[in-house]
């Protein structure tokens, strides 16, 4: 049919594969060219076929088809691979996150009972600390701190008085006032908490409010004695949440007071005990209602601005 066509077509110039059957019944790849010889009659009437065999070309299309079809394969095995190693990694993140979820917990559960130790001796356990959790939390994110910043400060807020359990009893709930010498052993209650928690990472925050807790603003506090942005912003944090837990509440040697009372304590205290801006915050707080406290007295209105 091809040789026909050719023959029928023969004065066209054309050029076409086309295989030539071997004796051993094998086919041979050939390139037939065909066109007219340039010049006047009679060479003109005459036309040259030209066939050149292309069996190495073949050969070579054929293998780099083969190889084509190598690394299709290939990329078809590493994409699977890929696939699987990519299923792989999301598992395991998951399972990484379960496992940090669950020592989360038991870090959790493990601050809250050496927390409601230390305040074993006091008839609010437990109900203090949660609070000064709370409380803490809120001023961070009132401050402006990300979300997991307020939640660390609030859960190691938990363990601010952790160093309570080296007070002796005589001292911590003595219904009278302190004299000099049992001051210098209460006093001792924010070294002890930092020695008493863990040099982990995870209570590094935890550490600083035990230690800097009550460190006043201009100085005058407890145990070394620094100032300003030299306490550590938890600690100053948790001063103003303490203080204020502290005034609500009932304890031996005092009534609670109104909650707008505290909030007028902490007011006049800016600069001297307290940060001004963490003053700011709490009482943007205070105004909204959003303070827990240990009494419910109803509270009356007060300037958001420390003076």
């Amino acid at each position: 049919e091809v040789i026909q066509h050719a023959l029928d077509h023969f004065d066209e110039a054309r050029e076409q594969e086309f295989y030539i059957p071997c004796r051993n019944g094998a086919q041979l790849p050939v390139i037939v060219s065909g066109r007219h010889l340039e010049g006047p009659p009679p060479l003109s009437n005459h036309r040259i076929i030209t066939v050149i065999g292309i069996s190495q070309q073949k050969r070579a299309e054929h293998e780099v088809q083969e190889r084509y079809r190598d690394i299709a394969t290939l990329s078809d095995t590493i994409l699977e691979q890929a696939l699987e190693l990519k299923n792989y990694s999301r598992n395991l993140e998951e399972r990484v996150r379960l496992r940090t979820q669950e020592l989360h917990k038991a870090n959790m559960e493990a601050i809250f009972m050496l927390a409601v130790a230390s305040e074993a001796k006091d008839r609010d356990t437990g109900s203090h600390v949660r609070r000064i959790e709370h409380s803490a939390r809120l001023i961070a994110k009132e401050l402006g701190l990300s979300e997991s910043e307020s939640d660390r400060i609030g859960y190691s807020a938990i363990l601010h008085d952790v160093g309570k359990i080296h007070v002796p009893d005589a001292v911590l709930i003595k219904p009278a006032a302190l004299t000099k010498e049992e001051w210098v052993t209460m006093r001792q209650h924010t070294t002890a908490g930092e020695r008493i928690l863990s040099r982990e990472p995870f209570f590094d925050v935890a550490r600083d409010i035990a230690r800097s807790h009550h460190e006043n603003y201009d100085g005058s506090g407890y145990p070394d004695g620094i100032s300003g942005n030299a306490i550590p912003l938890s600690a100053r944090i948790v001063r103003v949440a303490d203080v204020y837990d502290a005034l609500t509440s009932v304890r031996p040697y005092k009534h609670a007071w109104s909650r707008e009372k505290a909030a007028e304590e902490i007011h006049d205290g800016v600069d001297i005990q307290f940060d001004p801006q963490v003053v700011a915050a709490f009482l943007k707080l205070f105004e909204r209602n959003e303070l827990p406290a240990a009494n419910a007295t109803t509270r009356s209105s007060i300037g958001t601005q420390p003076g």
